[in-house]
């Protein structure tokens, strides 16, 4: 099935090797061998959550550049996601910073002001083509704890958590999140099993799903 992201058919290409992982630990476990059997396992909970990371920036960064090759105009755009990038924007080159030091005004610093103010114009501006250099937050940084952080990244586009509607408890994330920390961190399996690490899959299968669906209808 084609998506109408790349980064969501690069995820399910990549989501093949957890079912290999999970072959192989049940395998050694038929052997008796139970200390493979749980590499196994493990190996499978911290590819799964890599391979979501990498989703979550990839498709984001895609949809910024789908966003940018549209002919969309900037009022075609949610206005929570145009006032996001132009805080952005304005936090990457602020005024005051670069008029902090007053031994470098000159004509050039003055060009270099126009030029940040007639972007950020550019952007209030409803009938502009969304901009080359239009920008929202792609990094999704994993820790013990990351819904926070993802539902964060969603809510650039219209202020709201999109999870709230989804089909599914996306709670639960926070659940393969800390199981992954605490394999990483601590080693721990906290009785890990086949059935456990196919729960996880599936769970994420949606999540992926739902993000592209989301996304889709903001860019097409």
């Amino acid at each position: 099935m084609s998506y109408q992201f790349e980064a969501t058919d690069d995820y399910f290409i990549a989501e093949k090797k957890i079912a290999t992982l999970i072959s192989f630990a049940k395998k050694e476990g038929e052997k008796g061998n139970d200390d493979n059997r749980m590499l196994f396992l493990k190996l499978g909970v911290v590819f799964l959550v890599t391979r979501f990371q990498v989703y979550v920036e990839s498709i984001l960064k895609e949809f910024n550049y789908k966003l940018t090759q549209t002919k969309k105009t900037n009022s075609e755009l949610p206005i929570h996601l145009r006032l996001n990038a132009i805080k952005i924007r304005s936090e990457s080159k602020p005024l005051n910073k670069e008029l902090e030091n007053p031994t470098t005004y000159n004509n050039q610093k003055l060009r270099e002001i126009y030029s940040i103010i007639s972007i950020l114009g550019d952007w209030c501006n409803d009938t502009n083509a969304i901009h080359q250099e239009f920008e929202i937050n792609t990094q999704f940084p994993l820790g013990k704890q990351g819904l926070n952080e993802l539902k964060g990244l969603f809510k650039q586009v219209e202020g709201k958590d999109i999870f709230d509607n989804a089909r599914f408890d996306i709670n639960k994330l926070n659940e393969i999140l800390g199981r992954r920390h605490d394999i990483v961190h601590e080693d721990k399996n906290m009785q890990l099993t086949e059935i456990t690490l196919r729960g996880y899959k599936n769970f994420i299968t949606k999540v992926v799903k739902y993000i592209d669906g989301y996304l889709k209808r903001i860019v097409i």
